[in-house]
């Protein structure tokens, strides 16, 4: 280098990269439940430790890698741009070096602000990474002031850029082996957990099953549309739903996923039962308005086969029809995004006909007593009232012992 003067910002870049890299290799590994001695030190200190809280967070993963791994490629990029510098001063890499650590700083104070406000606490091996950040920052910041005035080379030399390619693609390749490793190298306490877990899961499902398979046959018809799924199924999964429920809407992405799953032994079939005095005789007071013509949307939908593109057309812009009513320009618009004929549909929509097939799950909804949406009926019983994580579970076991039949 042929100014001193670098020399020092420079050492404060390799400073926080060095931290950076070593407590984002260790968070890597506490990620993936292997235990480390510097988490042990740092993380159990004390009460106030969110380490856990942190990992187990929305923001623990992205894109279902630890976001740690994100912070362990970041810090070994501003090292090896450190080292490029070091050999060959460059406008470009020096601004790359400032405005990657802002970033990094700027990310940390939404992390302590998302720790301390949102999981209670701060974690504490996260918080030695914010200060590496704040290293970094103001050794690029000292960099870039001190070097502004410096005559450059014309272009950087080839040990500048190839010092930089090494370092970089030995970080990728560090934190894809430290990610690997430690996800081979889970503690057997945290192996014990998941089993434990999954031995709880399985009793649960096996409870479910039980009070579902003494459940009373309930008798019901199978209506012709709202069908989709195996034409001789082992499971008939009826759901009594309302377009402007929001457990609905999410039920509904369920029990799609589980017939793709298994489209040669699973039919789904929706029923209307929509919460809405214009159509449904039960409901006592005002409460989902607009639902009765969406159902009715639904049943114009089926009369050109697009029954299940108007359904998923309704529940994708449920929160839209909850605050504003349902207009023919609004039907007009549904049509376009499930493929239907506009015009066609608009008539139907106007028929009052379209209401009778709404009205006659609604009477079959009520014969067997629905008290609320979504109600869930497989193979003639009801299927328990459970949280919705637990559904596809107990749909594989009842699947899996009927099979058996």
């Amino acid at each position: 280098m042929h100014n001193k003067s670098l020399f020092t910002p420079l050492l404060l870049v390799a400073l926080g990269a060095l931290v950076g890299l070593i407590f984002s290799g260790a968070l890597i590994y506490e990620h993936n439940g292997a235990k480390t001695q510097i988490g042990s030190a740092v993380c159990e200190a004390g009460e106030t430790s969110s380490c856990d809280k942190a990992k187990e967070s929305a923001m623990g993963k992205i894109f279902g890698l630890p976001l740690a791994l994100y912070g362990y490629i970041f810090y070994g990029a501003m090292a090896a741009l450190a080292c490029f510098l070091l050999l060959s001063v460059n406008d470009t890499a020096a601004s790359l070096l400032f405005w990657g650590a802002i970033a990094a700083v700027a990310f940390d104070v939404f992390l302590l602000l998302y720790s301390v406000f949102l999981l209670g606490g701060i974690c504490r091996m996260c918080a030695v990474t914010y200060v590496a950040s704040l290293l970094l920052a103001a050794g690029a910041f000292l960099f870039k002031k001190r070097s502004e005035s410096m005559i450059k080379p014309e272009s950087s030399s080839l040990a500048a850029k190839a010092s930089f390619s090494v370092l970089l693609l030995l970080t990728l390749a560090s934190g894809l082996f430290l990610h690997l490793h430690a996800q081979a190298n889970r503690g057997p306490e945290t192996e014990g957990k998941t089993a434990e877990e999954r031995r709880l899961r399985e009793q649960l499902n096996e409870e479910f099953y039980r009070q579902w398979k003494t459940g009373e046959a309930l008798g019901l018809d199978k209506p012709r549309s709202g069908i989709k799924g195996a034409s001789n199924p082992v499971l008939t999964i009826i759901e009594f739903a309302d377009p402007l429920c929001p457990h609905c809407k999410d039920m509904g992405i369920v029990l799609g996923e589980f017939v793709k799953k298994y489209p040669d032994k699973v039919r789904v079939i929706f029923r209307h039962y929509p919460l809405d005095m214009q159509c449904n005789s039960a409901m006592k007071r005002a409460f989902h308005i607009g639902a009765c013509d969406l159902a009715r949307a639904m049943e114009c939908g089926e009369a050109q086969g697009k029954f299940w593109q108007m359904h998923d057309a309704i529940f994708s812009q449920q929160e839209v029809f909850m605050r504003n009513p349902v207009t023919e320009k609004a039907i007009e618009s549904l049509a376009a995004t499930a493929g239907a004929n506009a015009a066609q549909l608009v008539g139907c929509f106007r028929n009052q006909s379209t209401l009778a097939k709404v009205k006659s799950d609604i009477a079959a909804g009520n014969k067997i007593k629905v008290t609320g949406t979504p109600t869930v009926i497989v193979n003639d019983r009801r299927l328990p009232g459970v949280p919705l994580e637990f559904v596809p579970g107990i749909l594989e076991k009842i699947l899996l012992e009927e099979s058996k039949r």
